[in-house]
């Protein structure tokens, strides 16, 4: 039954390893199960290698991503708010298009409470 949990760990995935080398060496070793043959050990041992190289792999070119992505994002960003910033002085500070890019008319900001003293 194949099992969905985490990955074994790479210490017992070494030691693992090392398993399979020494029953290569074993001449004498009677399997019952034809998954416990060396040669079939030895297959699957380099298709969990291959997957790993293929995880690195897909590792580094989701970083190359995020960083492409994270760029793209900041000059978006930047050129927004240099947009507004235009638009700002364009328009002017209590125009309706101010509002309509999402800014607050000088004429709607609320106006700061004087305390009596």
């Amino acid at each position: 039954m194949l099992r969905q949990l985490a990955p074994v760990s790479p210490s017992a995935i070494a030691d693992d390893h090392e398993t399979v080398i020494a029953l290569q060496n074993m001449p004498t070793f009677q399997y019952i199960n034809p998954i416990h043959n060396p040669v079939e050990l030895l297959r699957i041992q380099n298709l969990l290698i291959q997957e790993e190289q293929e995880e690195q792999v897909a590792e580094q070119t989701l970083l190359q991503i995020r960083t492409r992505r994270a760029a793209t994002s900041h000059t978006y960003h930047d050129a927004v708010v240099g947009a507004r910033a235009q638009a700002l002085a364009q328009y002017g500070p209590d125009s309706n298009e101010v509002a309509l890019i999402g800014l607050t008319r000088t004429s709607e900001r609320k106006r700061r409470k004087i305390k009596p003293k």
